[in-house]
């Protein structure tokens, strides 16, 4: 069972597409069904949306040019707007959200703290086991240094990166009778805080020091401080022979609950006017911690996150991911929530959602001015160019030239993608990942120093 997120695919690898895609069950205009779960509904023209964007997306699913997206939710101001679901499913299909379940495994840590359970995310994980748990190089100096934040942020030390290794370490924690034990026993690579590394198996140990602090299993812990409160009634989790439920992936939710997630967020902890979540850990769980080297995203508290660019508005926004393309994103600046379920295993056809959002979801909501072409003079292109070196791979370089009378940019993957300037420093183009947009810094001097390329809430910076 892979629990992995947003596959990481190449350099500038934000989008792509293909063919064959069941017919699609969905109309923009009109308003998702009313039922008893707690959801305002609404059509999207009620916050006067761009409805002909909104349908040529679905259409594009129906016709296959986005494959295996099995559901696309979309609240804007608290209000269920946009429910269409693809490929046999359903609003009542209990989906995998594989490392979706992470971000939830956040949320209770956070609530753990916030209600005393947990001192804070800087607890060492040693004082939860050292009375049961005996690693089996013991309890070395180094493993009593690594703390709770450390395994959230994926910066433990161990020696595991399933990204790297083809999920080694997970398939080793399923296959183990004690989960709790073969996390503990894993060997270090680094010091705690020093490397950043997908590791899913240690998370079980947050879940547990959860269950050990509060008294109450995983499950039943959830189910009174967040699921009761927001009203997910349907959550399955994975769990561990000893029956342990697991924060680090393998859990069903339905999209609708699964958006409750992302309200919760949205509303700063707040559900119906009463607090299931501290706004300060919020804060920190979105935070950049750490960075996934190599995907241009940051990445929290087990909560990813990124910028891009809507027209002249950069947004941010942070998600849960899970393998295959399911999302709980959350982007507090245009007040909403998309969620996607998705069936792309271990495929860059995962990130595909990503290109919905940032072509069609966000310009149909905030119909963005558009952007109007400019002619630079020789002397502000010359500005521009030269050789900028990526800032975490030293080997990748994108080259600016200057090419019948414009700005082509040659990209770390040996593309020549031709910009569109609207400015002297700000440009959008069109390459075969998809759209992007290149914004420019400058010294003093008005030369530039740097360039950043921003596509689908991938962001990768360049020094000259």
């Amino acid at each position: 069972m892979r629990a992995t997120g947003r596959y990481l695919g190449p350099l500038f690898a934000l989008s792509l597409s293909a063919n064959c895609a069941p017919g699609a069950t969905g109309d923009a205009s009109r308003a998702p069904e009313k039922l008893n779960d707690g959801w305002e509904v609404a059509s999207p023209a009620r916050f006067d949306a761009n409805l002909a964007l909104l349908d040529s997306m679905l259409h594009r699913v129906e016709r296959g040019d986005y494959v295996n997206i099995h559901s696309v939710l979309v609240i804007k101001d608290g209000v269920l707007v946009l429910e269409a679901y693809f490929d046999g499913n359903t609003r009542d299909t209990l989906h995998e959200i594989r490392s979706a379940t992470k971000s939830i495994g956040s949320m209770l840590t956070g609530i753990a703290i916030d209600k005393g359970f947990v001192a804070s995310e800087r607890e060492p994980i040693y004082k939860f086991f050292e009375e049961d748990y005996t690693p089996t190089a013991g309890w070395t100096d180094q493993a009593r240094q690594i703390e709770i934040r450390h395994f959230l942020s994926m910066m433990s030390g161990y020696e595991c990166d399933d990204l790297a290794t083809n999920f080694a370490c997970e398939d080793g924690m399923h296959a183990s009778d004690d989960w709790v034990q073969y996390a503990l026993d894993l060997p270090f690579a680094y010091a705690p805080g020093e490397h950043w590394a997908y590791n899913s198996a240690s998370l079980i140990l947050v879940g547990e020091a959860i269950a050990r602090r509060s008294g109450q299993k995983v499950d039943a812990f959830a189910d009174r401080y967040l699921f009761g409160p927001i009203g997910v009634k349907r959550f399955r989790w994975m769990v561990s022979p000893q029956g342990h439920a697991w924060i680090g992936g393998g859990a069903r939710m339905i999209p609708r609950e699964m958006a409750k997630i992302g309200q919760l967020m949205l509303n700063r902890g707040l559900w119906n006017g009463e607090r299931v979540l501290s706004e300060e850990w919020i804060d920190k769980s979105t935070a950049k911690q750490g960075e996934m080297v190599g995907t241009g995203v940051d990445y929290g508290y087990l909560w990813q996150r990124g910028s891009s660019y809507v027209g002249r508005d950069l947004l941010t926004a942070y998600w849960a991911s899970g393998n295959g393309g399911q999302y709980i994103i959350v982007l507090p600046e245009a007040g909403m929530v998309v969620v996607f379920t998705g069936g792309n295993y271990n495929s860059p056809l995962a990130s595909q959602p990503f290109s919905m959002l940032t072509g069609y979801i966000l310009p149909a909501f905030l119909r963005p001015a558009p952007l109007e072409p400019v002619t630079l003079t020789p002397n502000e292109m010359e500005r521009l160019t030269g050789t900028y070196r990526l800032d975490f791979e030293p080997a990748a370089t994108s080259t600016i030239r200057i090419y019948n009378d414009g700005i082509r940019l040659l990209s770390p993957d040996g593309e020549s993608i031709d910009l569109v300037a609207h400015s002297p420093t700000f440009f959008t183009a069109d390459s075969r990942y998809g759209p992007l947009t290149v914004a420019f810094e400058e010294d003093e001097q008005g030369r530039a120093i740097r360039h950043t390329v921003y596509g689908s809430f991938q962001r990768f910076v360049f020094e000259r």
